[in-house]
């Protein structure tokens, strides 16, 4: 599998398979709309737009398409991120599997690095603890074969490389390495803690004299909690032309979960995102 460096190379590869059965959750905004009309034409989906005027009835009848196996995925129109997650984290009627961890996961397309960097998670859990981290990093690998990554290189991140009972997860990191090496995430490398910088630019690990198998070419950056991922996030759209796609991880189907302000393109790279990763699971 030819690896995707891009979103434009990600929904060329879509063109090439079957359309994405989508239930949109209230797409009425401007650049929802735009984002659907463009996939549909471009031949890769096809959209069932839920826009009762009830936001929480226009998720759950979304979220009931897809329990009935007539939707792959369900997108994220201008509601509320509650109310959708409502619908998703219900019980008796929602789409999260019993011991599942719900998380967000990120793809960044940056100009300076050539390809796409995954990272998470910098929306949903705050805190992650050990046993979340190890979901984290299941998703991330089976994201990153989805778009050919076959081996990916995680970084764990922190502000410091050493590790320090002052910071506790810096033990918990070890911890997941450990694991990793034990073979629990399958093909993957996993290390840190590390710098951000050092995580992606191989001369600055190199300045500092830091020995790692991540060699400065990350595929996936593990934050170490929502404050530093959201930070990371919000900087990347408003001081640099990164491209982004994001989505929810660990429910019974792929979720384009974009914010109601982000762009055209970033809700088209977003469901981009989730119909890849519903025909990977198709097969």
């Amino acid at each position: 599998m030819n690896t995707i460096h891009n979103f434009e190379e990600l929904r060329e590869k879509l063109r090439r398979g079957a359309p994405c059965r989508v239930a949109a959750v209230e797409a009425t905004d401007e650049h929802s709309g735009e984002a659907v009309e463009k996939a549909v034409k471009e031949g890769w989906a096809v959209v069932k737009n839920f826009a009762t005027g009830d936001p929480q009835q226009s998720a759950n009848e979304a979220v009931a398409m897809v329990r009935r196996g007539e939707a792959d995925v369900i997108m994220k129109g201008i509601i509320n991120t509650d109310v959708l997650l409502r619908a998703v984290l219900n019980k008796e009627q929602g789409l999260l599997p019993k011991g599942n961890v719900l998380t967000h996961l990120s793809a960044i397309y940056l100009p300076m690095l050539g390809r796409i960097v995954f990272m998470g998670d910098p929306a949903v859990i705050p805190y992650p603890t050990l046993e979340q981290r190890e979901a984290i990093i299941r998703y991330a690998v089976k994201l990153a074969a989805a778009y050919g990554i076959e081996e990916p290189r995680i970084a764990l991140i922190h502000c410091t490389e050493k590790v320090s009972d002052k910071f506790p997860i810096t033990l918990d990191y070890q911890q997941l390495i450990e694991k990793c090496e034990r073979g629990e995430f399958g093909k993957a490398i996993v290390d840190g803690p590390t710098d951000l910088k050092c995580a992606i630019c191989k001369e600055s690990a190199d300045i500092k004299g830091i020995k790692s198998r991540l060699e400065g070419r990350s595929d996936v950056l593990l934050m170490p909690d929502i404050e530093a991922g959201n930070v990371f996030y919000k900087t990347l759209t408003a001081f640099t032309d990164a491209q982004l796609a994001v989505g929810l991880m660990g429910a019974a189907c792929p979720i384009s979960l974009t914010s109601r302000s982000d762009s055209t393109d970033t809700k088209l790279n977003s469901l981009a995102m989730a119909c890849l990763q519903a025909s990977m699971e198709r097969k």
